[in-house]
């Protein structure tokens, strides 16, 4: 990803000029505190401009609606103070201009505002795009008297310039680079590319390399005409390479070409802002269900350590039993009696001498049972504990595979045991045709809802790897009572293990049933308990 410059900054200004001077603000939010949405109308259009200071994304755009889907933009209940600021200032007012000074990563709004005593004033709304100095600052430009900041700089953040309420506005240090249209090639000296894009207005690495590759420069005359030319230019190529790693200005065979400067920056910073989004709620999800699933692992340790505890209740009855075939030869009152097993074996048993014969056998039937209960109830809870470890086992595997982000926020309400609305529609599956049969892959809990809940029929069979995370397969009968060939079931086996986290194992036991032997349960969706099942090793 590379950053928002100065060039795109201004080449943005130039083609939404029309639009901005005039233009009326309808509405203001702020979705957090590196981001506003300003809906302006003008010219019988209504348009979103976006505006990000984040560091890592900051830039501004008019964003359409499937680009503000992938920002994933909640607006909160209450605005933040400087929203609030906002509206009071510029909401319902007119933009009188917009200006770029040159060379500076500086877009300035500026608007007329009528006072309480309806007197005219201008303010100038800067937004600063400087990576981590990244600020929005509103202004009174007849004064240059500062309104508010999104940010607050104070003299211990920078000893350059304060931000705040009250305090003058003054630009930031103007960078000391030279106007390249302006320079003889005598005087063109550089070191490298980084060294040229530090001394040069507009300039950038990756711009100066695009440039370099579009042309085939090979010496410093070569790159001097290029780069001079390219500055002149008045029509631009706005690109984005297939793999989104850069933006352009200058489009290359294996670009993805946009209409204008506007989707270019709204393609591009949509698209990596997404998958930012989107990796930090996986990761947030996987975190949460890694800690579960460490506290199941524990339990489940624990709780086999107890069921394992069935063969001391063994010996328990076994010396119960003993004591009942030999009581006419044990005397009361001793502690300590060797007899033999039922196999011949010596055995000792400890008595206590208080009780009988018959009551220390009855004493060790008791513990036996306690013991045996105990083991059921260990036996129980282990069979729940591994159900649970199967579920975020599960939940893990898909939050793996998600590709949008409401799967990741209905798995993510789903794990904090939060409310899902769930919204019915079609879900969209893959579907393999082999031999005549339809086979159904679910590769995410509302895709295996839908093939447990309406697609699939009783006698459909249902596929999943054992006792492992993966997607619910479904070979549909063409009738209830036909037989499905090994070929067919082979195949739906081997799709079983490509959808599964078992994917990379040399071997993997998938099972299969009919579909009226599976059934869901826990209340978890598409999480199911099964009977029946027949077992396939590939």
């Amino acid at each position: 990803m590379i950053n928002f410059d100065s060039l795109t900054l201004k080449l943005f200004a130039q083609e939404n000029y029309d639009f901005f001077e005039g233009a009326k603000i309808q509405k203001i939010q702020q979705p957090n505190r590196s981001e506003l949405i300003f809906h302006m109308r003008n010219k019988g259009q209504s348009r979103k401009f976006y505006i990000n200071f984040n560091p890592n994304f900051c830039h501004l755009c008019f964003m359409n609606d499937e680009n503000e889907k992938k920002r994933n933009l909640v607006i909160p209940k209450s605005a933040p103070m400087f929203c609030m600021l906002l509206r009071k200032y510029i909401q319902n007012a007119k933009i009188i201009k917009i200006e770029v000074p040159k060379g500076e990563r500086i877009f300035e709004i500026y608007f007329e505002y009528f006072d309480e005593l309806n007197e005219k004033t201008v303010l100038c709304l800067a937004i600063e795009l400087m990576g981590k100095h990244s600020n929005v600052i509103l202004y009174n430009y007849d004064t240059n008297v500062i309104v508010g900041c999104a940010h607050n700089v104070s003299a211990e953040k920078s000893r350059e310039r304060e931000l705040a309420g009250l305090l003058p506005y003054i630009y930031p240090p103007k960078q000391k680079k030279k106007d390249l249209l302006r320079v003889k090639i005598e005087n063109f000296e550089f070191d490298s590319a980084l060294d040229l894009a530090q001394k040069y207005n507009y300039l950038t690495v990756p711009l100066i390399n695009q440039i370099s590759d579009k042309y085939s420069v090979k010496t410093k005359i070569d790159l001097f005409s290029a780069l001079k030319n390219f500055l002149q230019k008045e029509v631009y190529e706005p690109s984005i390479n297939q793999n989104y790693k850069e933006f352009s200005l200058v489009s290359s065979e294996n670009s993805i070409v946009c209409n204008s400067i506007n989707e270019m920056i709204d393609d591009y910073f949509s698209y990596h802002q997404n998958i930012f989004i989107l990796e930090n709620l996986r990761t947030k999800i996987i975190r949460t269900v890694s800690s579960q699933l460490k506290k199941l692992y524990t339990l489940k340790e624990k709780q086999c350590a107890q069921v394992d505890r069935i063969e001391k209740a063994i010996v328990y009855k076994q010396k119960a039993d003993i004591l009942m075939a030999n009581a006419y030869y044990v005397k009361t009152g001793e502690k300590v009696v060797t007899l033999y097993d039922f196999d011949g074996n010596e055995i000792k048993i400890d008595l206590d001498e208080n009780l009988s014969v018959i009551d220390n056998a009855n004493r060790y039937y008791g513990l036996y049972k306690k013991a045996k209960s105990a083991n059921e109830h260990a036996s129980s809870l282990l069979e729940e504990t591994n159900s649970q470890i199967l579920y975020y086992e599960e939940q893990k595997y898909y939050a793996q595979q998600a590709d949008n982000m409401l799967d990741l926020q209905d798995i993510f309400a789903e794990i904090n045991n939060e409310n899902i609305v769930e919204k019915e529609k079609q879900q969209k599956l893959d579907c393999i045709d082999f031999e005549g049969y339809k086979i159904f892959v679910g590769k995410n809990k509302k895709q295996n809802d839908y093939i447990l809940s309406k697609l699939s029929s009783a006698e459909d069979l249902w596929f999943h790897p054992l006792n492992a995370a993966g997607s619910h397969v479904l070979v549909k009968k063409n009738n209830s009572k036909e037989i499905i060939p090994d070929s067919v079931l082979l195949k739906a086996a081997q799709i079983t293990k490509e959808f599964s986290s078992q994917k990379a194992n040399s071997k993997t036991s998938i099972i299969y049933t009919m579909r009226k032997y599976v059934k869901k349960a826990n209340n978890k969706l598409a999480f199911v308990t099964y009977k029946n099942e027949i077992e396939i090793i590939v």
